[in-house]
């Protein structure tokens, strides 16, 4: 059975640490597996209560009137109470297990949405939503299934083959040995295929792959416009064609694994009795007259007996699939769960600021090594460097706008100070804290952000802009929204502020939504403000509107502002000019156009391209 990492130097199975994801309810799980095993222990009572039958009738032939009444009675209680009892235990089983599985999935979805919250954001950018759903939904279905089904069945699996031996060796010892034969032929076959090593690997790149098929293909619809503009097909989108390949291959070679194994297994068990029956033959051949009746009832029992041990290995194979697939779908939320997340101070060490000035104080780093050694102060990133030596000072109650050509690092700035990712060298601090040792929820309730890619969730307008801050009144929305120049359009759909994002088609366009995002930063009303190309989805028109409502959000806040229109930040107390990740110029507006150097040379190119026109 695999194993795994459990602390220091400890290693746990599988199973058990699938159990673990059941919290406090894993004692309903030990019960189930109890209930399951003695479930399984009653179905073997009918086959003793009609052998004793038989043998009553065998030993009193042919003067059936001594038959003991009461007896034959009590037997046939006996078996209905097998039956019975059967069927109670194992439903009692279940419930206990499904209880235990729910709330298994519950605490395992919560666990891997908490930690996708904790790690580097640009990890999970790197995971892709295909992955992370295919986790959430199959493998943490998988986990749920296994608990619900799979492991009461496995304590039976294995009760089972333990009832069937006691019995096999209670009546005939000989006759048990060649049952016991077929049982043995029958795992030799099952160990041969379980211990291969290449068949365990290949049922992990099956889900692998399966992963990047899943990702492909959603990568493909979704640049569907693009796909048909330039006249591609699935075949010729490269990355998806590669995906489909690569999981087909491979799924054909775990397909041929379970065609060999499975017809062998089955064979060997659905025919037990072709190994009792030449030893049957044998010992029958020598008897005769009264010897001859016992042994013949004996016989007579072991060949209706046997084909029960078909259905005991029948699930034990079944039990040994799931197994192998249950592992692989536990190393998938493994390895989500083992993505390092950004550390967080514990409530002694850390520190609220009590001011809000932003430094960054020598700061590098490199998206390559930004989950590796992840918060440790004094560490050197590796190269390619997003940012080089970049020191930034942004006063409280000022605005320092970043500019510069795409790619230069603007957005690395703005994501580091919120702590997206940590630094490989250098700090950023708040208030002379730095933001490793601040409380991520007191960093965000610290920072408000309005970045370019706006979400906007399946839930209406009201609570969309509510969720910056979710005790807040319904006018106290409305009156953010208003600021935000959202009010109108928002006032114009179906439902007004009740309206249903996503629902009967109900979709906005890209100002419309960035304006919904700049409503929830003034709603937030929070200290610093994080601009990130704010106005850049927005018509002429609404720009001018909008750009009023964000000189209100700013006013008095520390604000970092990002922009390509050089235009919109000129009267920053601040502007740092970024050029390959390195701070090129810094300065007041009127001191960089002076200057003529890098921004001077981006402000000319900008207003050159006002004047193009079509001819």
């Amino acid at each position: 059975m695999a194993k795994r990492k459990e602390g220091a130097g400890k290693e746990e199975s599988w199973a058990a640490h699938v159990i673990g994801f059941t919290g406090g309810g894993r004692w309903l799980i030990y019960l189930s597996m109890a209930l399951s095993a003695l479930s399984s222990a009653c179905s073997f009572v009918p086959f003793v209560a009609v052998y004793l039958v038989v043998a009553d009738v065998v030993a009193v032939y042919p003067d059936f009137a001594a038959l003991d009444a009461a007896r034959m009675a009590g037997l046939g209680w006996m078996a209905l109470g097998g039956v019975a009892g059967n069927i109670g235990l194992y439903l009692a089983a279940l419930l206990c297990a499904h209880s235990a599985a729910f709330d298994a999935e519950y605490n395992l979805k919560l666990q891997i949405v908490e930690h996708l919250g904790r790690i580097p954001l640009g990890r999970l950018e790197e995971l892709g939503t295909g992955r992370v759903g295919k986790v959430m939904d199959e493998s943490v279905g998988a986990i749920e299934g296994f608990l619900a089904h799979s492991l009461p069945d496995m304590a039976a699996a294995f009760t089972a083959p333990a009832a069937i031996v006691a019995l096999l060796f209670a009546f005939d010892w000989r006759l048990g040995l060649a049952a016991v034969a077929c049982v043995v032929a029958a795992f030799g076959v099952e160990a041969a295929g379980f211990s291969n090593k290449a068949i365990t690997e290949k049922m992990r790149r099956h889900l692998v792959n399966q992963e990047r098929m899943t990702n492909a293909t959603v990568e493909y619809v979704r640049g569907m416009p693009v796909v048909k503009t330039f006249g591609q097909t699935a075949e010729s989108f490269g990355r998806l064609s590669a995906a489909v390949r690569a999981y087909t291959d491979l799924a054909l070679d775990v397909a041929l694994f379970w065609q060999s194994l499975m017809p062998a297994f089955t064979a060997i068990i659905n025919n037990a009795y072709l190994f009792v029956l030449p030893v049957g033959i044998a010992l029958g051949a020598g008897l005769s007259g009264a010897d001859f009746r016992p042994f013949a009832l004996d016989f007579i029992f072991y060949l209706l007996f046997v084909p029960s041990i078909a259905g005991a290995l029948n699930k034990m194979m079944y039990i040994s699939e799931d197994s192998m697939i249950i592992a692989s779908h536990l190393a998938r939320i493994d390895e989500v769960l083992g993505i390092p997340a950004l550390p967080v101070p514990s409530p002694a060490a850390a520190r609220v600021p009590e001011r809000f000035d932003v430094v960054l104080d020598d700061v590098s780093f490199s998206y390559d090594a930004g989950e590796k050694g992840a918060g440790e102060k004094g560490g050197a990133p590796v190269a390619p460097l997003a940012l080089e030596n970049v020191s930034i000072t942004v006063p409280a109650g000022t605005t320092c706008a970043l500019v510069g050509p795409s790619g230069a690092g603007k957005s690395t700035v703005a994501s580091l100070v919120a702590r997206f990712w940590d630094v490989g060298a250098g700090a950023v601090r708040i208030g002379g804290v730095d933001v490793r040792d601040i409380d991520p929820d007191d960093l965000m309730g610290c920072v408000s952000l309005v970045f370019q890619g706006v979400h906007l969730f399946r839930a209406s307008m009201l609570e969309n802009i509510r969720m910056a801050r979710p005790g807040a009144t319904r006018e106290e929305v409305v009156e953010a929204a208003r600021a935000a120049q959202a009010d109108a359009f928002i006032r114009a759909l179906p439902q007004g502020y009740d309206t249903v994002f996503g629902s009967a088609g109900v979709h906005l366009s890209g100002g419309e939504a960035q304006r919904v995002s700049i409503a929830r930063a003034i709603l937030a009303d929070r200290p610093i403000v994080l601009l990130d190309e704010a106005t850049s989805s927005l018509d002429p028109e609404n720009e001018t509107l909008v750009q009023d409502a964000v000189s209100r959000l700013c006013a008095g806040r520390t604000v970092l502002v990002i922009a390509h229109r050089l235009r919109t930040v000129a009267g920053a107390d601040q502007i740092v000019v970024l050029d390959g990740g390195r701070v090129a110029e810094q300065g007041t507006h009127a001191e960089l156009m002076a200057a003529g150097g890098l921004y001077a040379r981006l402000a000319g190119i900008q207003r050159k391209s006002l004047g193009w026109s079509l001819s």
